[in-house]
């Protein structure tokens, strides 16, 4: 009989040594996954922003700030919780809790937004970060060091459970980031991400509640994660927006595209929000101003076949150019842009899907004309406007060849301008070339287009001629605060977007 019940004893034992490396594996994954939904929520939260603040480097500091904010304030509370309780229980109820904010972000983002507009696009972007993605974090910050409480049964384990704890985080935050960037937001639209990570954290909590027979909690979970999905986006706005249709929308690895009519008349590209084409469909013409005035470099040039444009849009200058029979070179990185130029604006010319300046720095082609037009939203890429981009960019110009850029700011009135963005993009050519010369499409807020050449200019009297007066600084590679000097020119614009197409057309 002793003999039994040693055995009894035994297995006893053994099964609760399976039930402990089970329980440490699931600690594993537990860890794995919470720290891949970290990097995939932030990652995700700029494309939440970006259809209200652009994809500025506010945005991104705003994001990154309250990230890491969040998380150190979750490490903290959770270390002293897991002092005072280690229980496993908790630790699951934590990054169920984690996984009903997450849910909450669809909900109430439109709210936010808009009632943080009133900020602007630096504190604006701040706010609404703070207040979307501050809890969550912060629930998801306290399970890595509950889960190092969990899994230390001696002190002298301190040391390898914590390295291999953080160490399996971070490898999930590698796989998040990799599967965001890469898969989930190209071809999965935001609120599904949202959903499928609030799901994924509720399921891990409910296999560890089902495991130990609290179903009643695992059914509950479920039960909330179906409800969330079952309720209806709230209206974001009371405008009218009737005479307004999205008639395509779609996420691309770099922005939110939208494609809108306006009166069944005027057709516009919203990327992030921000109006990139505007298009007459009756008329079969493109609307902005400064494409004439970038029709007129080719006018300026004696002589010019080969011209490159980086920055597709929906096809204008390759329309406006259509009858001087060149050979026009489009680079566009994002390739869901060609393919609204094409399917919704007429487009049938040449894309070379490349970064701007990788296809500058690696062709072996000269070109006459050089257009830059890659305002992304709200946002310009600063090392397109830099003195080495300019060099980069003279090049592959050829003899006599010129320059071309679109940009946005403020004339005061007097034909001049004391804008910090103009000034300094002026003052930056000026270091690369000779001649440059400014025309604006109008008074107040405006196009500038800047022509630059080694050769002098003749320019026509159409459209405003604008001195430049000394100012700004050159901007380099090194230092950059082109988004900083943006900020006002992005404001009017942004306000002027939503004002125009309402609140539910921009979201």
């Amino acid at each position: 009989m002793k003999g039994i019940e040693k055995i009894k004893m035994e297995r006893v034992e053994e099964m609760k040594n399976v039930r402990s490396e089970i329980k440490g594996y699931y600690l594993f994954i537990t860890v794995f996954i919470t720290g891949a939904v970290i990097l995939v929520l932030e990652i995700l939260g700029t494309r939440i922003i970006a259809p209200y603040y652009g994809t500025t480097i506010y945005v991104w500091s705003s994001l990154i700030g309250v990230t890491l904010v969040a998380l150190a304030s979750g490490y903290f509370i959770g270390g002293w919780i897991a002092d005072k309780k280690p229980e496993s229980n908790i630790l699951y109820l934590i990054i169920f809790f984690a996984a009903l904010f997450i849910l909450l972000i669809p909900l109430i983002t439109n709210f936010v937004l808009i009632k943080t507009n009133f900020l602007g696009p630096r504190f604006g972007a701040l706010i609404s970060s703070a207040i979307l993605f501050t809890i969550p974090l912060i629930l998801l910050g306290m399970i890595a060091p509950y889960a190092i409480k969990l899994k230390t049964k001696k002190l002298k384990e301190v040391g390898i459970s914590a390295g291999g704890l953080y160490g399996i985080a971070t490898v999930g935050s590698f796989v998040g980031a990799i599967l965001a960037g890469f898969y989930l937001i190209p071809n999965i639209g935001i609120k599904a991400i949202i959903y499928l990570i609030g799901g994924l954290l509720i399921l891990v909590s409910c296999v560890w509640f089902v495991i130990h027979r609290k179903g009643l909690l695992a059914v509950g979970a479920i039960s909330i994660l179906i409800l969330f999905i079952a309720i209806p986006e709230p209206i974001v706005s009371e405008l009218n927006t009737a005479d307004v249709e999205v008639i395509y929308e779609t996420e691309s690895p770099y922005a939110k595209l939208k494609v809108i009519d306006e009166f069944g008349v005027y057709r516009y590209v919203l990327l992030d929000g921000a109006t990139q084409t505007q298009y007459n469909l009756k008329d079969k013409e493109f609307m902005f101003a400064y494409l004439r005035l970038f029709e007129k470099a080719v006018k300026y040039h004696s002589n010019p076949k080969d011209i490159l444009n980086i920055g597709l849009g929906g096809g204008g200058i390759d329309k406006q150019l259509e009858h001087y029979n060149l050979n026009i070179d489009n680079v566009e990185i994002d390739p869901k842009i060609a393919e609204i130029a094409r399917n919704y604006f007429d487009f049938n010319g040449e894309v070379i899907i490349d970064d701007g300046r990788h296809y500058i720095r690696n062709t072996n082609k000269k070109y006459d004309v050089v257009y830059l037009d890659v305002w992304s939203g709200y946002s310009l890429y600063p090392f397109l406007f830099s003195e080495e981009a300019f060099r980069e960019i003279k090049n592959i110009l050829n003899e006599d060849g010129i320059l071309v850029i679109n940009s946005v700011g403020y004339e005061d009135g007097h034909l001049s301008t004391d804008d910090e963005l103009i000034l300094s993009i002026h003052k930056t050519l000026k270091e690369v070339f000779p001649n440059v010369y400014v025309k604006s499409t109008r008074y107040g807020f405006t196009n500038f287009v800047f022509y630059a050449s080694d050769s002098e200019l003749k320019l026509d009297k159409q459209f405003v001629s604008i001195n430049i007066p000394d100012g700004g600084i050159v901007l380099t590679d090194d230092y950059n605060p082109i988004d900083s000097f943006a900020v006002k020119a992005i404001e009017e614009w942004r306000s002027s977007n939503i004002e125009r197409f309402g609140n539910e057309i921009i979201l």
